[in-house]
């Protein structure tokens, strides 16, 4: 109970007693959103250009928490901190999930969706590389049995798309390089708009690098499929209501509570996989999901019991505690002052 009250946010005790049904609800939003996203991406890339797509998603979506955040009564960031937002931008937006998504064109959702899980063994391992950041037992052990998980999802996946992982993967590291570097940089304190700002500024750097790749110029609007604008307007979608979400559980709840999604992102995206685009499940495949996520559940517990919480785009991985306006409690259960 101790170590819960401490890891918990300052004001909710880490408590999701009081928030009840939302709590539920909230966490419910972050799991379908945050491990929806590559069986979207998947629906998106059926005819977009994968660039177009994500500079597009990353506008979009960012347009509307930078707004949201100011109007209500977050403070402009400074030069200084939007800068920092751009830099975290590129690193997780552009060479995160535009990297990510132009490998994903020949990797199937679920598979990705597992890959993904990789990014805070990255983290983990980049941080110890730059800054000597110290893990436990349980961190070591964790980072071996995901990357055996990792190594034997592959060895069970037979013929796969060398390129294709090689991409996603690498956009996984370059998600967690931003994940390590975004504490150090004194970004804003609202989760919005620190999303916002970061999502903007990745956003016109891919829609930058679209540009230069032919993709603006190659793309034809009438030829967008069904399929596509669905899928996009998913991404769009759940990327408001994923980190809206999230800003509330780290309000609400100890991070050991609010980080669950990353355990369950790996479980979701081969679930959809198989649902939405019948992509094969195998025992083996189920086993590898399995210890890569029992990896994953070691570190970010470990994590969780000496660190604060996170938000999931600016770090996903050990990035301050995000301060977003908890809902008030009613007036009988109010603490006095």
């Amino acid at each position: 109970m101790q170590r819960a009250k401490e890891s918990g946010p300052k004001g909710a005790g880490g408590d999701s007693g009081r928030f009840g049904w939302r709590v539920a609800l909230a966490l419910l939003a972050t799991y379908v959103c945050f491990g929806s996203g590559t069986v979207g991406i998947k629906a998106v890339l059926d005819s977009l250009p994968p660039l177009v797509a994500m500079a597009s998603r990353g506008v979009l979506a960012g347009a509307v928490l930078f707004a949201w955040s100011i109007w209500s009564g977050a403070p402009w960031p400074s030069w200084r901190q939007a800068l920092a937002c751009s830099g975290i931008g590129t690193l997780m937006l552009a060479l995160g999930a535009g990297v990510s998504t132009v490998g994903q064109r020949t990797v199937a959702a679920g598979l990705a969706g597992v890959l993904a899980a990789t990014m805070p063994l990255f983290a983990a391992c980049i941080g110890y590389l730059l800054f000597r950041e110290q893990f436990s037992k349980r961190t070591l052990f964790g980072l071996l049995l995901g990357f055996a998980g990792v190594g034997l999802l592959l060895h069970s996946a037979g013929d796969f798309n060398l390129l294709g992982v090689s991409l996603v993967v690498a956009g996984q590291f370059f998600w967690a390089l931003g994940a390590v570097l975004a504490p150090k940089l004194g970004l804003p304190d609202d989760p919005r708009l620190t999303a916002g700002a970061e999502l903007l500024g990745g956003g016109i750097v891919l829609l930058i690098a679209a540009t230069i790749r032919g993709e603006v110029a190659g793309l034809h609007l009438a030829a967008v499929s069904l399929m596509s604008w669905m899928g996009f307007a998913w991404l769009a979608i759940t990327a408001i209501v994923g980190f809206t979400a999230y800003g509330f559980l780290v309000t609400a709840v100890a991070t050991s509570i609010s980080s669950t999604f990353s355990y369950v992102n790996p479980i979701v995206a081969v679930g959809l996989g198989w649902l939405l685009f019948s992509e094969p499940v195998s025992f083996w495949t189920v086993a590898a999901t399995a210890v890569v996520v029992a990896g994953v559940c070691l570190i970010v517990s470990a994590g969780s019991e000496s660190r604060p919480a996170h938000h999931p785009l600016t770090s996903g991985h050990r990035h301050g505690r995000a301060h977003f306006p908890a809902p008030a409690l009613p007036r009988e259960e109010a603490q006095p002052p």
